[in-house]
């Protein structure tokens, strides 16, 4: 049926007798060239309507119309010589047959895994290479309600390093805070905390490792353990996918390299090949 569809259309749009091979029926006709049917099955997806077959339909047959076109205008006005285009085909298909026969053996044979030790010895080696554009920060940050109690403990405790100040910290966040994260020894974007000032707080995390702010509801406050200015060294884990993507990079160089350099020595050993000396 969609195969009905799309000839009465085409026949509506072009107003042309269709020509018809074996099993086949043209849609369009752009000097001696025609377009076939069976050419435009793939365009049309599963379960696709026929107002949506006919607009793809339609779409296909006139992109084709207008690269023929163009075809034609390009062979009549462009210099002889440049018409033979043979040894940029043949450039064009070496290159791509190359590349895929290069991707295949990559997923055949490349050895993807990464182990964490080798990563971290990367980007220790180039660290310099690593570079944050925002502010990471190891901290405590709470969110209380205003009439949250006992806050001068809260001021005291976020800011202590002793064990019994941090699970008193954790016991009452646990009780009273709307919301609370423990990252002293994770490393978190600025961005991950809510203030009601953002920027006049961002401005603060230059200076003070103390922030508080408050607005009708609720108080913030945050004790920054450790922090990574804009321009710093980025943390490991912020740029690990980087890092792997990197090593694997070069793991495939070298695979490549190491098997256009097999290829040439097994053909030399076989007498495969012959490099004519300069004849003077």
């Amino acid at each position: 049926m969609l195969c009905g569809i799309i000839v009465l259309m085409t026949v509506h749009i072009f107003s042309c007798n269709l020509k018809a091979r074996k099993g086949d029926t043209a849609v369009a006709k752009v000097g001696d060239k025609h377009l076939y049917f069976s050419e435009m099955k793939s365009i049309f997806p599963k379960g696709c309507s026929r107002d949506d077959s006919v607009a793809l339909a339609k779409l296909y047959i006139d992109n084709w119309v207008k690269t023929r076109l163009l075809l034609k205008k390009a062979e009549l006005n462009l210099p002889k010589e440049q018409l033979d285009i043979s040894e940029e085909i043949e450039t064009y298909r070496t290159s791509l047959l190359i590349y895929k026969y290069e991707e295949q053996l990559l997923r055949e044979k490349l050895d993807t895994t990464t182990l964490d030790s080798e990563i971290k010895s990367y980007y220790e080696a180039n660290i310099a290479n690593f570079s944050t554009d925002e502010y990471m920060v190891k901290a405590v940050y709470i969110k209380l309600p205003t009439d949250a109690p006992a806050l001068w403990n809260i001021r005291r405790w976020i800011v202590s390093d002793r064990e019994k100040d941090v699970q008193d910290l954790t016991d009452y966040c646990q009780r009273h805070a709307v919301s609370f994260g423990f990252f002293d020894d994770e490393w978190i974007q600025w961005t991950n905390f809510e203030f009601p000032q953002k920027e006049a707080a961002t401005r603060q995390l230059a200076n003070s490792d103390y922030i508080e702010q408050r607005d009708g509801e609720f108080i913030y406050l945050v004790h920054i353990r450790d922090k990574r200015s804009p321009g710093e060294t980025a943390p490991l884990v912020f740029v690990k996918d980087k890092v792997i993507s990197i090593i694997i990079n070069k793991r495939k160089l070298k695979f490549i390299s190491e098997l256009e350099q097999n290829i040439y020595n097994d053909a030399l050993s076989k007498k495969q090949f012959e490099i004519y000396k300069n004849q003077k």
